[in-house]
């Protein structure tokens, strides 16, 4: 074994004195990059790594990326005229609108697609229109489902057989019947009195502000949508509710926002929450989406909310009425 080691190393006797000195210096060098590698992790803390930041930013992209495949096979179904009533209600915004009238901006704003629009564009061009709500529902472009959901909004002027029947009604008076235009000047006084919004039902609001009970009912089902109404003005909102009819009684009206049926947050289902009208798909995404993810892992009040999902002061002013905040069930 000595005379192995001993072959060895004398080809390095054979160096002249500068190889051995360089050759020496390469083995120490080499000796205390060993020695730094072996040592070093003792001398460093050791602490772990904070990956959940980065798992986070993963999820809401993978969620973000599920929602875009999602909303893409919803696009295609509605164009085919197959969507769910939860699809409908997802995609849908709707507005008071008149379809005569209304651009592709507002169309593709409502939640309806590019192909949709240009039927509808090529029926009023070819000098269609819209003379009642239930002309819309002729299109075979809009389904039934999304039909029923914007039909409260839309809003078609009558001007054109108002002109009719008043040409009529000349007509009848010329050609020597009675002409009943010619009464006392005499007008009866109407009484309203005073109203609970939220606690009144349709007889009352007949019977108290003298309201159509066409336009009672629609107060009613719009109330019972809500949950109840935390201000008057609201019930401008109600499908075709006259706002000149509106000034007259707003006086006799008020609102126990106390009476409001409220929602909580944190037990409620996604579908579910979409049915309100305040609440449409963006604004429930985000709700759900940005619940605590640490801790108790739900909302605590609303300036919370507020904080976690960034919703706008429209929004909020609107939404803040409905929810409270209980425990998840």
């Amino acid at each position: 074994m000595f005379n192995n080691l001993k072959n060895y190393l004398n080809p390095f006797f054979t160096l002249n004195k500068g190889e051995q000195r360089g050759i020496v210096w390469l083995l120490v060098l080499i000796v205390l990059v060993l020695i730094y590698n072996l040592t070093m992790p003792y001398f460093i803390d050791k602490g772990e790594t904070d990956f959940s930041k980065f798992k986070e930013e993963i999820t809401i992209f993978r969620q973000q990326r599920n929602v875009f495949q999602d909303s893409v096979e919803v696009r295609k179904k509605q164009n085919k005229g197959g969507l769910t009533q939860e699809e409908a209600a997802m995609v849908l915004k709707p507005f008071s609108f008149n379809p005569n009238t209304l651009d592709e901006q507002g169309w593709l704003k409502m939640g309806f697609t590019s192909r949709q629009f240009q039927s509808i564009n090529n029926y009023l061009s070819k000098g269609g229109k819209f003379r009642k709500p239930k002309d819309l529902k002729k299109m075979y472009c809009i389904s039934e489902v999304e039909f029923e959901i914007v039909e409260p909004f839309i809003v078609i002027e009558e001007s054109v057989e108002k002109g009719v029947d008043s040409r009529e009604r000349r007509n009848k008076t010329q050609s020597g019947k009675k002409d009943y235009s010619k009464k006392t000047n005499k007008r009866e006084v109407v009484k309203y009195v005073q109203l609970e919004l939220n606690s009144a039902d349709s007889a009352k609001l007949v019977g108290n502000l003298k309201l159509y009970p066409s336009i009672a009912s629609r107060v009613i089902k719009y109330k019972m949508k809500l949950g109840g109404f935390y201000k008057k003005e609201q019930l401008l909102d109600v499908y075709n509710f006259p706002k000149g009819y509106y000034q007259k009684i707003e006086a006799f009206i008020e609102v126990d926002s106390s009476l409001i049926n409220k929602i909580n947050v944190n037990s409620i289902a996604f579908k579910q929450l979409l049915k309100h009208p305040y609440f449409d798909y963006e604004t429930v995404k985000i709700i759900f989406n940005n619940k605590p993810k640490k801790g108790k892992m739900y909302y605590s009040s609303f300036q919370e909310l507020r904080e976690l999902t960034g919703i706008n002061d429209s929004i909020a002013e609107r939404i803040k009425h409905y929810l409270y905040f209980g425990s998840p069930k």
